[in-house]
């Protein structure tokens, strides 16, 4: 036997074993810093530190595929991949990283909250595209084009009482003989709701204040407060058309939100899917649109340049259509002047006027609006020549004979006797009555001005609540004092 070479043999082995032990215990300590909590912090030092976002992706995957005995450590895992996401851009992976940590662990309750805060802007939302005091105005129509209506939607910027940011977003809808108003605080960057009042002539009121998984609903009318539990980040249905406004929109975007209808007290999903840009013509001009079709059967085309306005929109059988952006700034009275008949009034400040489609050639009639829906209230200029001889004999029997025909439209009708008053409109003789009757359940006042000038004729009209007449006749009152005629 050469002893030379079993010795060379049994160096080389013994070396090949320190070797081995060497690299063992060089590699030890990576491998025992591959537990799910050392991960955690790699990661985060590779998040918060370095900035490796690829990086550190992968190392929260690894801690969420390891940790799945840990699930507070799991669910922070989760968390910080979608944090990780979204710093990225890459919303539709946040979204999905957030929604996992909700569905998956329910248990970690202030994980849950801060997923629910991220999702809420997760949808990549750009900045506003409007300025303060921004209102849109849309007439509603049939198919047919004739106009029933007019959709009104405006935009303030606020702050809660704690200081934060908002927008408050107020639409007023006028439509075949109902009304709805509704006002929404949402957080100025996330658009997340967080009061909102809706009210509708026909389906009641209802005040929501939102909280992370929850809204309390309170219907005018009820004691009790409804408890709505979220399961999702929501928004809120009644700031839907500005919130849109704030999407990245773009051919083949597409999004699914949750939204809560609090005149309905419940939540529906509902895909937005968007196409274009294309041409849309209304009588307002021509814009570039894109169109954002909803899975509810409605359709909105919004403008595709910077301000995004609503240019039209289609939703059970009407169709709106933009005819003006305003802005408006605080305390500032609204105007109107019409070229027709010749006249010019204002209202207080957050009243508006929406002159309807004339029923009669040489007759103009203007809606008069109260921001909070209280009342309707228009206004009527004819040309004397329409009236009939009995309406011409005099102001008071041309009121008379109005009155006489509203009282059969009415249950108790009843004019005030005491009522009757002489005053001025313009500078021109005019005469006024009040008139209490019941419309449904609701004990309801009628108030009527009228005048005669030298061509023509005036009517205001106002109906509201009893409960509301004595506080709306004052402004009701200015509004028919400023009225103005060639």
């Amino acid at each position: 036997m050469n002893t030379k070479h079993v010795l060379l043999r049994c160096r080389a082995k013994t070396n090949w074993l320190l070797l081995s032990t060497a690299t063992l215990l060089a590699a030890a300590p990576a491998a025992w810093a591959e537990s799910p909590s050392d991960l955690m912090e790699q990661g985060i030092y590779s998040e918060e530190t370095k900035g490796d976002l690829d990086n550190a992706v992968q190392l929260y995957q690894k801690v969420i595929a390891q940790a799945k005995a840990d699930q507070a450590l799991a669910a922070q895992a989760q968390y910080h991949l979608g944090v990780c996401y979204y710093k990225q851009k890459n919303y539709t992976d946040a979204s999905t990283a957030f929604e996992t940590l909700v569905k998956d662990y329910p248990g970690q309750t202030n994980m849950v909250i801060l997923a629910r805060k991220y999702l809420a802007g997760a949808h990549a939302l750009q900045p506003a595209p409007w300025t303060d005091g921004e209102d849109m105005r849309l007439d509603v129509k049939l198919a047919g084009g004739l106009k029933v209506g007019f959709a009104d939607y405006r935009i303030n910027s606020g702050q809660t009482t704690n200081g934060q940011q908002i927008w408050r977003c107020s639409s007023h809808v006028i439509a075949a003989g109902s009304q709805s108003v509704s006002h929404v605080e949402v957080d100025a960057d996330t658009f997340s709701p967080i009061h909102s009042l809706w009210k509708h002539t026909l389906l009641g009121e209802v005040d929501a204040v939102y909280s992370s998984d929850h809204a309390d609903l309170k219907t005018t009318g009820k004691d009790d407060i409804q408890k709505l539990d979220i399961e999702a980040p929501v928004i809120d249905n009644e700031e839907a058309v500005e919130w849109m406004r704030r999407l990245p929109l773009a051919d083949g975007y597409k999004i699914t939100q949750p939204v809560l209808a609090s005149l309905g007290c419940h939540v529906v999903t509902i895909k937005w899917e968007v196409s274009g840009p294309e041409q849309v013509e209304i009588p307002a001009g021509t814009y570039n649109c894109y169109k954002v079709a909803l899975n509810i059967g409605q359709t909105f085309w919004y403008s595709s340049d910077t301000n995004r306005y609503l240019v039209k929109f289609e939703a059970g059988g009407v169709i709106a259509e933009l005819t003006g952006v305003t802005h408006h700034t605080p305390g500032e009275k609204a105007a109107y002047a019409d070229v027709t008949n010749g006249f010019s009034l204002t209202a207080p400040a957050g009243w508006s006027f929406d002159r309807q489609e004339a029923e009669t050639k040489g007759t103009t009639k203007v809606t008069i609006i109260d921001p909070e829906g209280l009342s309707d209230s228009s206004l009527t200029v004819g040309t004397l020549d329409l009236l009939k001889p009995e309406e011409k004999k005099s102001l008071r029997d041309y009121a008379s004979l109005q009155v006489a025909k509203t009282a059969k439209m009415y249950k108790d009708f009843q004019t005030r006797a005491d009522s009757w008053k002489d005053r001025t409109i313009a500078g021109q003789p005019a005469i006024s009555a009040i008139a209490d009757y019941t419309q449904g359940t609701t004990k309801k006042v009628g108030y009527g001005v009228w005048s005669f000038g030298q061509t023509n004729g005036v009517y205001f009209e106002m109906t509201t609540s009893a409960k509301d007449f004595n506080s709306l006749q004052p402004k009701m009152d200015a509004i028919i004092d400023s009225f103005q005629t060639k």
